[in-house]
């Protein structure tokens, strides 16, 4: 393993202690949770009640589930309303029937040891008190003494029971987690793409006030002050956010409170807002742009739809009319008409009755009485014949230029020189003139 797969797997182990974003909360069994029947108000005996639940602790927890635990026993003990040491044994006694595992074990031994050496040394500060008033006693009568002061003392009293939660967090939480989080929160708790300014302060505070105080060594001094949060603020949201409130000229440095800081950065937040809803509607104000579509004409040539017509916007394209809303190159009764013109100044009823018969004996129905083939070869003769007729004057001196004869008489010669001459001509110089795209398929592909 590399040094930066290192790294990256440890500062993910780091941010995992306590992530900002927190888990689904896990369910648990009622077999593995306590219902507690509390006051509303602990100093009001006739207060309403209230169910307080307490999930029981086992030590296979998450940090942030045990610091959770701590924190509900905490509440629970002021819910009972105990005050005084001489109740503080029973509620020993309650909160050993909330722990499992190395849980209970790590809270009993620790909680006992505290309690035990605390009486001990109260008993002896007695014992010598009473020694100073009295003349030499014997050994027997001095330890007699001794453990009279002892078993007076109270078995158990707050400073041991949070003694035990300590013992707790010690055996469960991860080697200084305390330092860990405090440098995750400093170095990469960056505010994630799906959460608001608010949200994200938000749990920062949470974090901050509410969950290192709980963390071994459990004290108010844990939390970092106001200034550093404050920083690690600003450079936790994004970089375009500070730019932005650099361009906008607003301080994020005096910031009194988290409600200033929120105030302030929420306006970056807004002007996005504003931009995402501006561009979504110019966008959807401008119409797509349709794309050239290509169409097969059976003998693996194409030919393109004309998508850019003069004649203006529609949904429909036509090679003759352009873009319309009423028709396509299929439908268009022009281009129809001009078909069944040329097909019966031809005579060539054959070829039309012989390609129906071929479209009716592959299974296909077809009502249309002109075809995409007979249009194209329309469209193909008639190009060719202005074509003619346009290059007439450049077509004469490239003859007298190679001093070449085209007898009139011939016609395979003259065919064969219009071809060459169309071979190089750029089909798509008729767009200006015609506002049309043209097939460049000739009637004699057709006719195959």
């Amino acid at each position: 393993m590399t040094n930066s797969q290192s790294n990256l797997n440890s500062e993910q182990h780091i941010a995992d202690i306590l992530p900002l974003v927190e888990l689904p909360e896990r369910k648990v069994p009622s077999s593995e949770r306590t219902t507690f029947k509390l006051n509303t108000n602990p100093a009001e005996a006739a207060s309403p009640k209230m169910d307080f639940n307490v999930n029981h602790l086992t030590g296979t927890e998450t940090t942030r589930e045990v610091i959770t635990f701590v924190a509900r026993v905490r509440e629970l003990k002021v819910g009972l309303g105990i005050t005084d040491d001489e109740r503080m044994a029973q509620f020993h006694t309650t909160v050993l029937t909330l722990l499992h595992g190395s849980a209970k074990e790590a809270y009993e031994v620790a909680a006992k040891e505290a309690a035990t050496e605390r009486r001990e040394e109260l008993a002896e500060q007695q014992t010598e008190t009473w020694y100073l008033t009295h003349a030499e006693p014997t050994v027997a009568v001095r330890a007699a003494k001794k453990k009279t002061y002892f078993d007076a003392i109270p078995e158990f009293i707050e400073e041991d029971f949070e003694v035990g939660l300590t013992a707790i967090c010690d055996q469960l939480l991860p080697f200084q987690a305390l330092i860990k989080v405090k440098r995750y929160l400093r170095r990469h708790c960056h505010k994630p793409a799906n959460m608001t300014i608010r949200q994200y302060v938000s749990r920062i505070r949470k974090i901050n006030e509410h969950e290192l105080p709980l963390l071994v060594p459990m004290s108010p001094d844990n939390q970092l002050p106001f200034d550093e949060v404050k920083e690690l603020l600003f450079y936790g949201i994004p970089n375009r956010y500070r730019k932005k409130l650099q361009e906008m000229d607003v301080d994020m440095t005096n910031c009194p409170d988290y409600a200033t800081f929120i105030q302030r950065a929420e306006r970056v937040e807004e002007a996005e807002r504003m931009d995402s809803n501006s561009n979504t509607s110019a966008s959807a104000s401008v119409p797509k742009k349709n794309k050239s579509s290509k169409s097969s004409n059976g003998k693996g040539k194409s030919y393109i739809r004309n998508e850019d017509s003069p004649s203006g916007n529609g949904t429909k394209n036509c090679i003759y009319h352009g873009m319309n809303n009423t028709h396509s190159t299929d439908e268009c009764k022009v281009m129809q008409a001009m078909a069944e013109s040329k097909k019966s100044s031809s005579g060539n009823t054959t070829n039309s009755s012989s390609y129906a018969d071929k479209k009716k004996n592959n299974g296909k129905s077809y009502d249309k009485s002109v075809t995409k083939k007979e249009i194209n070869a329309l469209v193909a003769k008639t190009v060719r014949k202005e074509l003619m007729a346009v290059s007439a004057a450049r077509k004469k001196a490239t003859r007298e230029a190679n001093n070449v004869e085209i007898v009139a008489d011939d016609p395979l010669a003259a065919e064969l020189a219009l071809d060459e001459e169309l071979a190089g001509y750029d089909f798509s110089l008729l767009k200006e003139e015609n506002g049309m795209k043209v097939d460049t398929t000739t009637s004699e592909d057709v006719d195959e």
